[in-house]
């Protein structure tokens, strides 16, 4: 399949939504909703460019819905497409509302989105690499900090890190949605945001071109309470998992061996140019082989989900949300039966 910039036209609700190129028709089209383009999504492309899907009768359709998280997943919600890969927060949200979506598989167990500053507002703010946490945290203040769009895990983001420095997210800094990785890139250029929240390689980009400071490194751990947070999921709604049991076990078998093979050695550096020429190849080559290698420790090696590990998505946006989650979502929301199912088959 071509990359995100090689599909086919985006419909009206989905500017930059792509189409797979055709393929056999034994095999069975899945649409994938992205809330943006970047390295979050990583094991999905891989498993795309390296015919994990295609082996098990998946043809996959990726496209990306510029208006954010929400608009995804409200997609797949009313059935226009099939998977949406991004943060359990929306699933939860949909299931809370009543609608039979499920968490399926874990895609990535890091907060990953990283946050960047511009180079002179950080040094007309004291702020270098040697600053501490507390003091990179103050520097939020007074800051338009761009994010993909409403809800979406950059937002969650901003929203966190905004009380975590004791600041009020309505009155001491401004939130702005800009929307995917190009509008936010020229925003940036243009000095219209003085910081911004969104994942490799899009923040490697505004540093190494546009004079950016990598002010939190998350996919590192750069902030201890989110060390190893589960930040991206695969979600569905549960009625189109069971329609098809062997289509869902294929879809997170490939997944499966797009992580590992992601993590092994061997063959990192063989998944990391495919994805490369498939997806990511308006990024400069020596960035994005940097960015892959900073962002690959982020996911895990099983998409295996856990109660334990919803529990603990559900305290933290609790601790910013207006609309508090009931912690029995954590068990009610996930399930963990194709994992399984893949695992063992």
């Amino acid at each position: 399949m071509m990359g995100w910039m090689r599909g086919a036209a985006a419909t009206a609700v989905m500017a930059g939504a792509l189409a797979a190129a055709p393929v056999a028709s034994a095999q069975e089209e899945v649409t994938f909703a992205l809330p943006s383009v970047g390295m979050l999504y990583l094991p999905v492309y891989a498993a795309d460019v390296m015919g994990y899907f295609e082996e098990e009768g998946i043809a996959a359709d990726i496209r990306v819905f510029k208006s954010g998280g929400g608009a995804a997943m409200a997609s797949v919600i009313s059935g226009d497409t099939h998977v949406y890969p991004g943060t359990p927060a929306a699933a939860m949200r949909a299931v809370e509302q009543g609608t039979d979506v499920r968490i399926f598989a874990a895609l990535m167990t890091q907060y990953a989105s990283n946050v960047v500053i511009r180079g002179e507002v950080a040094q007309e703010k004291g702020i270098t690499e040697d600053a501490s946490l507390e003091e990179r945290l103050a520097a939020l203040e007074g800051l338009n900090i761009g994010v993909t769009g409403a809800g979406s895990g950059t937002h969650q983001l901003a929203l966190y890190l905004v009380q975590q420095a004791g600041l009020d997210p309505d009155t001491d800094a401004t939130i702005v949605f800009v929307g995917g990785s190009r509008e936010i890139l020229a925003s940036f250029e243009l000095g219209r945001i003085d910081a911004f929240i969104l994942s490799n390689p899009t923040s490697d980009t505004a540093i190494e071109e546009h004079g950016g400071m990598l002010l939190f490194d998350m996919a590192a751990g750069a902030i201890p309470e989110l060390d190893g947070y589960l930040y991206i999921t695969l979600n569905a709604r549960k009625s189109w998992l069971d329609e098809d049991p062997e289509r869902t076990t294929g879809l997170v078998r490939a997944i499966h061996q797009a992580q590992q093979a992601m993590h092994d050695p061997e063959r990192t550096e063989a998944v990391r140019d495919a994805v490369y020429e498939g997806y990511f190849d308006q990024f400069e080559r020596d960035l994005f082989n940097a960015a892959w290698t900073r962002v690959v420790p982020a996911y895990p090696t099983s998409p295996e989900l856990s109660v334990d590990k919803l529990e603990r998505v559900i305290e933290f946006l609790n601790e910013f949300s207006d609309r508090g989650f009931d912690p029995s979502l954590a068990q009610e929301a996930m399930t963990n039966e194709y994992v399984e199912r893949a695992m063992t088959n």
